[in-house]
């Protein structure tokens, strides 16, 4: 657990570079944790497990953790393909509904409701090896993005959040602050006495 590599991808003049996390959970030991999706179908991981008969039956679309505390994103099989669903690329068709956050972040001030958008950058990815080994050893292997970083915000947790019977991704910035304000109206209420309310906005 916690071990760290560097990946460099991708094509253009400047190659994106972001931490992958590495990590490990054994079904032996913590069991009913994990929801894999394959075929249409759901399963526990140790379904999946006891009923492969072959290497390529433990392909699959994708899964999730159950009760994770904030939500995060569902596991791909692959890399490529997670950093694709993250952007809003080649969205799998397999009767989940599917969110992204894009290339991109928007911010809108909270009083005159000006908007400003900066890149979205993708900073650490995880690497989750889902394994048994009774009564032999199995193993799936799963991708999905957990960290990414804006020039305003800093470094921030993609998570979701249940609106109006309609699941929508959200970043938990690690600056605390979920409220923006323009500099125009960050000087007016510095000019009205109000500076204090400024310490709740991120100012852009």
């Amino acid at each position: 657990m916690g071990l760290f590599s560097k990946i460099f991808g991708g094509g253009g003049a400047e190659k994106p570079q972001f931490e992958v996390v590495e990590n490990k959970l054994c079904t032996d030991l913590t069991r009913y944790q994990v929801r894999v999706r394959k075929h249409g179908q759901e399963m526990y991981a140790e379904e999946l497990f006891q009923t492969a008969a072959k290497p390529k039956d433990l392909q699959f679309g994708r899964f999730y953790l159950l009760n994770e505390n904030p939500p995060k994103l569902h596991f791909a099989p692959s890399l490529d393909q997670a950093l694709s669903w993250f952007r809003g690329r080649d969205l799998p068709k397999d009767g989940y509904y599917n969110i992204f956050w894009g290339e991109g972040i928007t911010f809108q001030c909270g009083v005159c409701q000006k908007e400003a958008r900066e890149p979205l950058t993708i900073s650490k990815v995880e690497r989750l090896s889902v394994y048994a080994d009774i009564p032999i050893h199995m193993e799936i292997v799963g991708w999905r993005v957990i960290e990414v970083a804006a020039d305003l915000m800093g470094t921030g947790v993609p998570s979701k959040i249940l609106d109006v019977f309609k699941t929508k991704p959200i970043i938990i910035w690690d600056c605390g602050k979920s409220k923006y304000i323009c500099k125009d109206c960050a000087q007016r209420l510095r000019e009205m006495g109000r500076e204090a309310e400024l310490e709740e906005y991120a100012i852009f």
